[in-house]
């Protein structure tokens, strides 16, 4: 399993357990979605839970980046771009 997809599957994991908490049914997460999409059942004290789960897993701070990441998708090529930069 490459790089990539251990980053997104722990992001996955951690993201689905904090939906599947608020009540949500969904068994993969749609890497496209926003943030904060209405699917994904989170509020922003849930997003920042999550951040800081990041942010201790893999030592990266998505919203210190200069573009902070919109969708799940670019928060999984963010922390993989900084794994390649040695970070």
């Amino acid at each position: 399993m490459g790089n990539t997809k251990v980053i997104a599957k722990r992001i996955e994991s951690t993201v689905l357990g904090v939906h599947h908490r608020n009540g949500g049914t969904l068994a993969k997460l749609d890497f496209n979605l926003r943030l904060l999409d209405a699917a994904l059942l989170l509020d922003s004290l849930d997003l920042a839970e999550i951040i800081v789960s990041i942010e201790r897993e893999f030592h990266y701070s998505p919203f210190e980046a200069p573009q902070p990441p919109r969708t799940w998708s670019e928060l999984v090529a963010q922390v993989e771009a900084l794994r390649k930069e040695g970070g």
